[in-house]
């Protein structure tokens, strides 16, 4: 019978490093899973966002259309307030506060277009968080 003269493998490194990648892979794992789900929530608000856009901009177009009519027929403006400076604008506000301010500019010549788009601006009504008790820099 041969005897070895090398040593045996020792088996307490090598469990204690595989035990460790094992740790890192998991908490690899769980931060990619909650980032995935972070950008999946941002998609969302993103996607609903967009929609509120788009609706409002859908409104805004029915109102532009009835101003060309107003102007090209000499009706009364439909939903908006003519300015000092001769512009026509308007407001138009969904339920979850987004904005969309919309001013017109009706054209002097016959040969351009009946107006100008001078605002197209989207924003957003908020209320301020007043219920922390921040200190304001007064002693």
């Amino acid at each position: 019978m041969r005897f070895r003269t090398h040593p045996p493998i020792r088996t307490g490194t090598l469990t204690i490093l595989i035990t460790l990648v094992a740790v890192c892979l998991a908490v690899l794992s769980v931060l990619s899973f909650s980032t995935s789900h972070a950008d999946l929530v941002l998609a969302k608000n993103s996607l609903q966002r967009y929609y509120q856009d788009t609706a409002l901009q859908n409104q805004a177009q029915h109102w532009l259309q009835s101003v060309d009519q107003s102007l090209f027929y000499g009706y009364d403006i439909p939903l908006g307030e003519i300015n000092p400076n001769g512009s026509i604008s308007t407001t138009l506000t969904d339920s979850s506060g987004r904005c969309l301010a919309v001013s017109v500019t009706p054209s002097q010549t016959q040969n351009s277009p009946r107006y100008r788009i001078t605002r197209w601006q989207f924003s957003q009504l908020w209320e301020p968080d007043t219920s922390l008790n921040l200190w304001d820099g007064t002693l």
